[in-house]
């Protein structure tokens, strides 16, 4: 919402710089009046450019969720009956109002592949109904060892720096 506002606010002033410019230019007989116009319109639109990608750059190239949301889904993810701990959360926004979630979680070495499954349906239930933007939810079950493994081999981030 904030960029269209922004992007529409900068269109009405280049039109009131270029309404200015052409009547001083052509009532009021100041030629310059013209080409000084045009360089507020062009630092107009410059300024906006800059904004518009400063604000839009992190949902192009993958921004995190929040971290209030990236706890809530710590939470409730291990707060799921059989999650001995999750190794690793990792959020992506793929629009302002839709998140993927992907978890590497350690279960109980007890459970069966069926009750896995059951725990997986669970935790995606409670995350959508906390969070309703999350349109996705990926679980990777792995143990503390194999994630550790798995990152020493330089394949991920430790988990205190994912989000």
């Amino acid at each position: 919402m904030f960029l269209v506002l922004f992007e529409d606010s900068a269109a009405l002033i280049g039109l009131v710089i270029a309404f200015v410019g052409t009547f001083a230019s052509t009532k009021l007989n100041m030629t310059i009046a013209d080409g000084v116009a045009s360089i507020g319109i062009a630092i107009v639109l410059g300024i906006t450019g800059f904004v518009l990608a400063r604000e839009s750059k992190a949902l192009l190239i993958g921004e995190a969720a929040a971290d209030p949301v990236n706890q809530s889904i710590r939470a409730k993810a291990s707060g799921v009956a059989g999650v001995v701990r999750v190794n690793r959360l990792t959020t992506v926004h793929l629009a302002p109002d839709e998140v993927v979630v992907s978890l590497s979680i350690e279960f109980a070495d007890h459970l069966t592949v069926p009750e896995v499954e059951q725990r997986v349906a669970q935790m995606e239930r409670l995350l959508r109904e906390k969070h309703p933007e999350v349109i996705a939810v990926f679980v990777k079950p792995q143990s503390q060892q194999q994630f550790d493994e798995f990152r020493s081999r330089g394949y991920s981030r430790p988990a205190d720096e994912a989000r």
